[in-house]
């Protein structure tokens, strides 16, 4: 690693990823502790394959996945499902998740609210704000918060809100996610990174 070079959280190398049989890969890719990265790519290029990979919801058929030492992940997916038993509140999402939730004022008002009774891009905003803020009790520990296709589901009442929650997340966690929305990636800033550029050569 050259002198000034930041470590990198997760590290990929010429894996190859799937469920029950290999179908991304060879891929190779670091990705900076504190890193804001956007891995974008058409469809099926195999993002959400990546993502599920590190979580280990996928499997690694080949090659090397490492994650640094001492990390916390969280998992924002795409499946939206409310979970049951009837009735669970916002706070009782955020202690299943092992979140703290944030102070934001449109989080606080939902706290009380019934999932089951939260429109769609409400209940999306939850699930975003208790993925982002999983682990943040333990700041002696690193963070990698990915979210897969965040702005799914989010309609114009709530857009503003998980764009403060995401660009919020402190420095010392790193963030990876996935999105075809190109205003909502601007407005958060992160850095472009198509996946397809990350193949092995050959």
């Amino acid at each position: 690693m050259p002198p000034n070079a930041t470590p990198a959280i997760l590290s990929v190398q010429s894996a190859r990823l799937g469920f029950d049989r290999p179908v991304l890969g060879p891929l190779s890719v670091d990705v900076p502790n504190g890193a804001r990265w956007a891995l974008t790519g058409p469809n099926g290029v195999g993002k959400s394959l990546l993502l599920k990979a590190v979580t280990g919801q996928a499997r690694v058929h080949g090659g090397r996945l490492h994650l640094a030492p001492n990390v916390d992940v969280s998992l924002l997916g795409q499946d939206h499902p409310r979970r049951q038993p009837w009735p669970l509140s916002g706070h009782d999402w955020f202690r299943a998740m092992g979140a703290t939730a944030p102070d934001q004022p449109r989080i606080q008002a939902l706290l009380h609210r019934r999932l089951d009774r939260l429109s769609g891009g409400q209940w999306q905003l939850l699930r975003l704000a208790a993925a982002l803020h999983s682990g943040s009790a333990q700041p002696s520990r690193e963070r990698l918060v990915l979210l897969d296709e965040p702005a799914n589901h989010l309609d114009a009442e709530v857009r503003g809100d998980a764009v403060s929650l995401i660009a919020a997340l402190p420095a010392n966690a790193t963030l990876v996610m996935t999105s075809h929305d190109d205003d909502f990636l601007r407005a958060i800033g992160v850095e472009n990174h198509p996946l397809e550029g990350y193949f092995d050569a050959g």
